[in-house]
C-alpha cells in the first residue's frame, strides 16, 4: 500500500470523521484524548472498552476515541512500547532488573505439576519485572500525548467550523447579489439522414 494513499485516507478520515462531528469542540477533542491516551497503555485487549467507559465517565465523545486505539496495533505496538518500557526503566534507575525468561523454560521439579507450578511463577515474576517499567513509562508518556491531542483536535474543529461557515456565508452571498435567471431550456435537435 503506497504511503500517499495511507496519508490521504488518514487525512479524510481525520477531516470528515472527525473534524466535522456534529458535537461540542470540548466533547470531541476529550473523545480524542481518551483514544490517544489508552492506545498507548499496554491495555491491548481492553482498550475500546477503556476508551469507551472513560470517554462515558467523562462526558467525552465516545464513538470518535475509539479509532484511535488502533495506533497501536501489532506493526506499531513493539516500538511503541519499546520507547515506553524505556522510560520506565530510565525513571526506576538502579531498582530495576531485568527480567529471566529464560528461567521459565529451564526450571524442572519431580513431578510434571510442580514444575508447571515452578513455571507460572517465574513466567509471572518475570512479567511483572517488565510490567512495571512498561506502565509507568506508558503513563508518563500518553499524559503529554493526550494532552497535546485534546489542544490540537479543539483548535482544529473550531478552525474546521469557521471556515464551514465562512464559506457557507460566502456561497450564499454570491447567490443573493446573483440576479434570478430562467433556467437555460434546451431544443433538441434532430438531424434527417436521407438515405
Amino acid at each position: 500500500m503506497p504511503v500517499g494513499y495511507v496519508i490521504r485516507k488518514a487525512e479524510r478520515f481525520f477531516l470528515y470523521r472527525v473534524l466535522a462531528l456534529k458535537d461540542s469542540p470540548h466533547r470531541i477533542a476529550l473523545g480524542v484524548a481518551v483514544g490517544v491516551f489508552v492506545c498507548w497503555t499496554p491495555t491491548i485487549p481492553f482498550q475500546m472498552i477503556l476508551t469507551v467507559l472513560i470517554s462515558a465517565l467523562l462526558r467525552a465523545n465516545k464513538t470518535v476515541g475509539v479509532p484511535f486505539v488502533y495506533i497501536s496495533n501489532p506493526v506499531t505496538m513493539g516500538p511503541i512500547f519499546y520507547a515506553n518500557f524505556l522510560v520506565g526503566k530510565w525513571i526506576f534507575g538502579g531498582r530495576y532488573k531485568a527480567p529471566h525468561f529464560e528461567r521459565v523454560l529451564s526450571v524442572t521439579a519431580d513431578t510434571w505439576w510442580d514444575t508447571w507450578w515452578l513455571r507460572l511463577e517465574y513466567w509471572w515474576s518475570a512479567t511483572l519485572d517488565v510490567f512495571w517499567p512498561l506502565f509507568l513509562g506508558s503513563v508518563l508518556l500518553a499524559i503529554p500525548l493526550a494532552v497535546a491531542s485534546y489542544f490540537l483536535t479543539r483548535r482544529g474543529v473550531v478552525a474546521f467550523r469557521r471556515r464551514r461557515a465562512m464559506k457557507r456565508r460566502m456561497l450564499l452571498a454570491a447567490a443573493a447579489r446573483q440576479p434570478d435567471r430562467q433556467p437555460a431550456t434546451h431544443k433538441k435537435t434532430t438531424h434527417n439522414q436521407e438515405a
